[in-house]
């Protein structure tokens, strides 16, 4: 009997195997539809169970596992089709009276789905447990003793398979939720990056569109083309966003030396009346490195704005270059500075110690110079100033 119930325990869990593994998918790819799945496991447990008792001489009761699974997980419509089935299946092959069958999964179903629909499982399970019990005895002529423990064994896999689907099914669920919270958090996080960067070149714009005097033909050469510049990077950035993706950077071999003295000239534009003096160090030779442009004035300028927004009076602001073996630019200024506690949290999406700011600006610079195969460091002391070191490889 024993060999009996762990085959056709098998051939239960096979199919709901399967199913949990459908569900573990669905929740990956986000595609619907595990009650059909779960309804298609039932039903080739079922076939299974009926089609192997022809070759194996055993007696089908054992299909009121299902059943019982079924009714536990509230499938009324699948309950129904399986009480059929088996009021059909058990009359035909064990001589069972159709008429009785078919009164006590009646009875079974209605107690389940109406007077015990708000109760406990175990209530449920016992309930159903008498209920067989009674009706066996009653209606089979077949051994008390045989009764008692073939139905407290169905009953009792049917609680342990019932308990493990569920505990599965909620495991992956949670496993859902997390993914769905990382998503929208993720979402958030592009969201937030995108309009605090896009300030940026705005600004920039707004800047030399309120000093451009239209009459002036040599102003108007020199501000249309850096709007145009800051509308490209504004448009790049909208790009990324509607991607939600990482961070693509396009690369080519580049001038360091130049972006900086071009980065310069847009930082002394910036810092025009905010009585900060710019100092630079910037290297007279040509030194290439592979890199995206655009990306890399974003990331300075970002710094540069950084600075400026910690710096309270007599401001100064150094840019400083150093070739070595690889590229070493090197930003300082007198500002505010941060304490420990504070520098070990920069670069964690969120965090600021602005009043308005978002945190990203950081994080967004450090993915940039890390697509570059580069490195970025900051250190700082409480009201000293901070010291940003980026590291980048030279172009070989």
């Amino acid at each position: 009997m024993f060999d009996i119930v762990l085959l056709n325990s098998i051939f239960i869990l096979i199919p709901l195997l399967c199913y949990l593994i459908y569900i573990v998918y669905e929740n990956v790819f986000g595609i619907k539809g595990n009650n059909f799945f779960f309804s298609f496991a039932i039903i080739t447990s079922l076939y299974l169970i009926t089609k192997y008792s022809v070759y194996f001489n055993y007696r089908t009761d054992i299909i009121k596992i299902l059943l019982l699974i079924c009714m536990l997980k509230n499938k009324k419509l699948l309950s129904i089709f399986i009480m059929l089935y088996m009021s059909v299946y058990l009359s035909i092959n064990n001589n069972y009276n159709i008429i009785f069958l078919l009164l006590e999964y009646l009875i079974q179903l209605l107690i389940f789905f109406n007077i015990l629909k708000n109760t406990k499982d175990e209530y449920k399970i016992t309930v159903f447990l008498l209920i067989e019990i009674i009706s066996e005895i009653v209606f089979k002529s077949v051994r008390i003793d045989y009764i008692l423990l073939s139905n407290i064994i169905c009953v009792f896999i049917s609680y342990i398979l019932y308990k493990l689907l569920i505990r599965i099914e909620n495991i992956i669920n949670i496993y859902g939720t997390i993914r769905q919270v990382e998503y929208e958090k993720n979402f958030r996080e592009s969201l937030f990056k995108v309009t605090h960067e896009i300030k940026n070149p705005i600004a920039v714009c707004k800047g030399y569109l309120d000093m451009l005097d239209t009459g002036n033909e040599k102003q108007v050469k020199k501000y249309i083309p850096i709007v145009k510049s800051e509308i490209d990077r504004t448009l790049k950035l909208m790009t990324d966003f509607l991607n939600l993706n990482k961070l693509s950077i396009d690369k080519s071999i580049l001038d360091i030396s130049m972006l900086l003295e071009d980065i310069s000239s847009s930082i002394e534009n910036y810092l025009r009346g905010k009585n900060i003096k710019y100092v630079k160090d910037i290297v007279d030779d040509e030194v290439f490195i592979e890199g995206d442009y655009d990306r890399l004035k974003q990331v300075f300028i970002n710094l540069v704005k950084n600075s400026v927004e910690s710096i309270e009076k007599d401001g100064v602001i150094k840019l400083k270059v150093i070739i070595k073996d690889k590229v070493i630019v090197i930003l300082e200024d007198n500002g505010k500075g941060m304490d420990s506690d504070t520098l070990k949290r920069v670069g964690e999406p969120f965090f600021t110690t602005k009043e308005k700011g978002t945190g990203l600006g950081v994080k967004l610079s450090t993915e940039i110079i890390e697509l570059h195969d580069g490195s970025i460091k900051y250190s700082s002391k409480l009201n000293k100033g901070t010291t940003v070191k980026i590291e980048l490889p030279l172009y070989k």
